[in-house]
C-alpha cells in the first residue's frame, strides 16, 4: 500500500490512499526521504544479542545498518564475549547507500533486502543496486545473500511465474552466494514446494555457469588470506578436472 500524507497532528496523520490493499498487523512503515531517529541498538536488541551469544548462534543479522560504526560496535561486543559470531548486514534502506563500501567491508557478509529497498527507492534502481552490491561483495571477498521478492507469486499459487523463475536465474548468474525466501514461507500456502522450486532453479542455473564469475581483483583479496587462497586454487582445480574435492584436515579451519 502507498499513501500521501495530507495533514498531521501530534498523534495522528490523515492520508490519501494512492495504492490500496489489505493492511495487516505488524507491517513495516516506510517514509520516503525520512530517517527514524532511533538508537541503532536498543535495550531489547542487547538482550537478544546476549541470548544469542549464550546459545552459540553462528551469525547475527543486523537490520537497517546506516554506517560501519554500528557494525564495529556490535563486533567489539561479540569479541568481548569471547565468541566468533559473524555479523551479516541487511541493506534495506536508502540511508545505507552512501556508506555501502565501509559497511560491507566491516561486516562478515551482506543481505540485499529488495522488498524494503523498492519502497524507499525508485523501483527501476533496485536491480542496478543489487548488481552493484553483489559485485562489491565479490570483489572484496564478502558473502552476499539476495532476499525477498524471489517467488512472491507462489504465496497463493502452486506454480511460479516465468518472470520469478528468471529472477532467480539472474541473481545466481550475478554471483550471489545465497538466495532467501521470506513471505513465501512465513505466510505462503505452498511452503515445501516453493523451497523445492527455488532449489531446483538455482542448481540448474549454477550448473550452466562454466567456472563461475571470477572477480578481476581476486588476487589482491586472496593474498591477504591464506585459507581463501587455498580454497580458490582448489576450486579452480575442481572446475578444470570436473571432479569433487575431498580434504583431510586436523582443525576444520580450512573447510
Amino acid at each position: 500500500m502507498s499513501m500521501t500524507i495530507k495533514s498531521k497532528t501530534e498523534d495522528s496523520v490523515k492520508c490519501d490512499i494512492v495504492d490500496g490493499g489489505e493492511l495487516k498487523s505488524r507491517r513495516l512503515l516506510n517514509v520516503r526521504e525520512k530517517s527514524a531517529t532511533l538508537s541503532s541498538i536498543t535495550k531489547k536488541d542487547w538482550d537478544d544479542i546476549t541470548f544469542e551469544v549464550d546459545n552459540k548462534v553462528y551469525f547475527y543479522v543486523a537490520s537497517f545498518v546506516k554506517d560501519a560504526e554500528f557494525v564495529h560496535e556490535l563486533k567489539n561486543y561479540l569479541k568481548s564475549c569471547g565468541v566468533d559470531i559473524h555479523v551479516i548486514v541487511k541493506i534495506e534502506s536508502a540511508n545505507s547507500i552512501p556508506n555501502l563500501h565501509t559497511i560491507i567491508t566491516a561486516s562478515g557478509g551482506t543481505m540485499v533486502v529488495r522488498g524494503d529497498l523498492s519502497v524507499e527507492l525508485p523501483i527501476e534502481e533496485v536491480p542496478l543496486l543489487q548488481e552493484e552490491i553483489i559485485n562489491l561483495c565479490r570483489n572484496i571477498g564478502k558473502a552476499i545473500i539476495v532476499a525477498t521478492n524471489m517467488l512472491g507469486s507462489m504465496i497463493v499459487h502452486p506454480t511460479p511465474t516465468r518472470t520469478k523463475v528468471s529472477n532467480i536465474t539472474t541473481v545466481v548468474r550475478e554471483g550471489s552466494d545465497g538466495i532467501m525466501l521470506s513471505g513465501e514461507t512465513t505466510h505462503g500456502k505452498f511452503l515445501l514446494k516453493v523451497v523445492q522450486v527455488m532449489h531446483t532453479v538455482a542448481l540448474q542455473t549454477k550448473a550452466t555457469i562454466l567456472g563461475g564469475k571470477i572477480p578481476p581483483n581476486i588476487g589482491q583479496v586472496l593474498k591477504n588470506y591464506m585459507s581463501e587462497m587455498f580454497a580458490y586454487h582448489a576450486t579452480m582445480m575442481s572446475i578444470t578436472l570436473g571432479t569433487s574435492i575431498i580434504v583431510f584436515i586436523g582443525t576444520g579451519f580450512m573447510a
